[in-house]
């Protein structure tokens, strides 16, 4: 025996959207236990509901082969995984997971498209725009060249940073920059109002040469004679490098000399001077000896032979780049022999820089 319930679990409801109202509409219900209908009017629109949830974001997963594949991952899926979205290979469709179940949009995905044309796009002109502004790019140019103009908008205004250390004096404003000498300082130029570099104006060296060695490692003094006969004698050779400024020789130190004999010993001086390249070269120091039988220190001071020496005055200057050799030479006035002792014997040359402020 059937019942009222097995009629309408067979049942399908249908609403049919005919207006209300509408004369001669009619519901129609038609039930048999293996089969039946409900047809019912639509109602009037009832209110609005409230929000629903916002509709989850896609998560790109990427391709899956075909349904099978779909419906093994469904199974592992849960509400932690809405969003999530592939593409059905096999069919083109779109399945996204809703948190709940797949929903499927069979045409998500169209045929592939041709091939478009190539198209090669160069940089016009970038230029800055004022602070704030939008970024603008303006395409201009004819398919397959086109040409990008770009505006910047200018940035603001920093903030102004703390001091820093000082900076390269060769790019300061009142600098007069170029070539620069080892060891070269900044010397005020009245004539361009500039500083510029120029040679260390200060002494330079010393160079020596004491008893029997120089400082080069060289030969020193020649070695003691008691009875010399010449006029002249050198005795000792000192090198000196080249400089990057002409300079004057500062001589100081001295050799140990006595005339001896007859009387004439009394009568005859030895002096000690101090040449430029040979035993007749520029003088530039002198050690005055006495007339005395006695042993006696002829000391170096500086002495060039001329008068009116001035600091333009070019005698005993040396120039610059030029390596050279102070030669030191006894010379005897009078007629008794002497001699000279390398003990104690000594001279130290230092280079006074000329023509450098």
């Amino acid at each position: 025996m059937n019942s009222v319930g097995n009629y309408f679990d067979a049942t399908l409801i249908r609403g049919l959207d005919e207006g209300l109202g509408t004369p001669g509409l009619v519901q129609a219900l038609h039930g048999t236990p293996r089969d039946g209908s409900l047809e019912l009017t639509t109602g009037a629109t009832g209110p609005q509901g409230p929000e629903g949830e916002p509709a989850r974001p896609f998560r790109w997963e990427g391709d899956i082969a075909d349904h099978a594949a779909l419906s093994a991952l469904t199974a592992k899926l849960g509400s932690a995984h809405a969003g999530k979205a592939w593409r059905v290979v096999s069919s083109g469709a779109l399945a996204y997971w809703n948190g709940t179940g797949m929903d499927t949009f069979t045409d998500a995905f169209g045929a592939l498209g041709s091939d478009g044309e190539s198209c090669s796009v160069t940089i016009g002109s970038v230029t800055t725009g004022t602070a704030n502004s939008d970024l603008q790019v303006t395409v201009s140019g004819t398919a397959p060249n086109l040409v990008l103009d770009i505006v910047v908008p200018r940035g603001v205004k920093g903030l102004e940073g703390p001091v820093g250390p000082p900076g390269p004096i060769r790019q300061a404003a009142d600098y007069a920059d170029g070539s620069h000498s080892d060891k070269a300082v900044p010397v005020w130029n009245a004539t361009t109002n500039k500083w510029s570099g120029r040679p260390y104006p200060g002494l330079r060296g010393p160079w020596t040469i004491r008893e029997d060695r120089a400082w080069d490692g060289g030969p020193g003094f020649a070695p003691s004679q008691f009875t010399v006969t010449a006029t002249t004698m050198v005795i000792a050779t000192l090198q000196v490098p080249a400089q990057d400024t002409a300079w004057l020789p500062m001589i100081t130190g001295g050799v140990v000399v006595r005339p001896h004999g007859t009387a004439s010993e009394f009568g005859t001086r030895v002096d000690a001077a101090v040449h430029i390249g040979s035993a007749t070269g520029q003088t530039v120091a002198l050690g005055t000896g006495y007339t005395t039988g006695l042993q006696t220190r002829a000391r170096f001071q500086p002495h060039f032979g001329a008068r009116n020496i001035t600091p333009a005055s070019t005698v005993g200057v040396i120039p610059a780049g030029q390596a050279t050799t102070l030669v030191v030479v006894l010379h005897r006035a009078g007629s008794a022999n002497f001699e000279y002792q390398m003990a104690g014997a000594e001279i130290v040359c230092t280079a006074r820089p000329v023509g450098v402020l």
